[in-house]
């Protein structure tokens, strides 16, 4: 690649469980830019295998209630979406949650080869991470509310969502 190219290059993120969860299935308004600039290739989602199982193990949870159906369109959503990466290295930042640590490494690894990629998370374990991410690698870690107010236009309200709620869809005919 070079240089010209990283003008038009999407903006990598890597984005955590809980923010796929409210972006897949909840529609939290917060996200609607987020999945506007997905849907479009404004950015880049990157993410691993593991990040994958995990989004998996959260969705079959019985505590959400989602069916068959429900957690297949998801991951097939999800899928559609992302953009496979090997798993990364680790990258020697302190992470109170060893379960969010492949998140960290991976938007390093990231941010190493393209300064000023996201990391999109509502946990407090990796959002504890900004100011050392941001000074050694030029990581930007925020919730969806802050990716939006630095990065992401406000939606078109005119135009219906980018990625469809399973919530709120109407279930499938059986």
């Amino acid at each position: 690649m070079n240089r010209g190219d990283s003008a038009t290059m999407p903006l990598p993120v890597v984005i955590d469980t809980n923010v796929w969860l409210d972006l897949l299935v909840f529609g939290d308004p917060v996200g609607r830019p987020i999945e506007t600039q997905l849907s479009t290739g404004q950015i880049a989602a990157l993410a691993t295998g593991p990040m994958r199982d995990e989004l998996a193990d959260v969705l079959a949870r019985p505590k959400f209630k989602l069916d068959d159906r429900t957690v297949a369109a998801a991951l097939d959503r999800y899928d559609s979406l992302v953009q496979p990466r090997a798993i990364a290295p680790d990258c020697h930042l302190a992470c109170r949650d060893a379960d969010d640590r492949k998140f960290l490494d991976l938007a390093v690894a990231t941010a190493i080869g393209h300064p000023g990629a996201w990391l999109i998370s509502k946990d407090r374990a990796l959002l504890a991470a900004r100011r050392p991410a941001a000074r050694r690698f030029r990581l930007r870690i925020g919730t969806p509310a802050e990716f939006n107010s630095r990065v992401a236009a406000p939606p078109d309200a005119s135009q219906p969502d980018a990625i469809p709620h399973l919530l709120s869809a109407p279930a499938p005919d059986a």
